[in-house]
């Protein structure tokens, strides 16, 4: 019943990588490189899932403090690697680093945010129903 939370970021994932792929002309017009999109795209996919995954089990846990753990752990793990990435990535191409792509990586880490943070809610509502 959980493993539902996790359709949305599927969905997203896989409609994003098929607009960055298919749409390669045109992001490539616009100044954008759809290699980055598309590693950005899959770093935050998997970064997002285990966040969701611990928020998850946090949520689920009879204890409230676990919860606020797995919320700021989430939180960390998901801010160090997207850091961590973009410094890999700045210091790997320094001469060919494209600003408009990162830019649209940083708006997907807010749209990955916020399907974790409905999702959390959708989880809370049902809990709620439950009881």
């Amino acid at each position: 019943e959980n493993r539902r939370l996790f359709f949305p970021l599927i969905i997203l994932f896989v409609i994003l990588n098929g607009f960055f792929i298919a749409g390669k002309s045109w992001l490539t017009k616009y100044g954008m490189n759809q290699d980055v999109l598309i590693i950005g795209n899959l770093i935050l996919f998997v970064v997002s899932l285990a966040s969701l995954y611990f928020l998850v089990s946090g949520f689920l846990h009879k204890n409230v403090q676990v919860f606020f753990r797995s919320v700021y752990g989430s939180l960390m793990i998901k801010m160090f690697v997207c850091a961590a990435a973009v410094v890999i990535y700045a210091l790997a191409n320094r001469a060919t680093f494209n600003k408009p792509a990162l830019y649209i990586c940083m708006a997907l880490y807010f749209v990955y945010s916020f399907i974790e943070v409905r999702m959390i809610f959708r989880l809370l509502k049902q809990k709620k129903n439950n009881e």
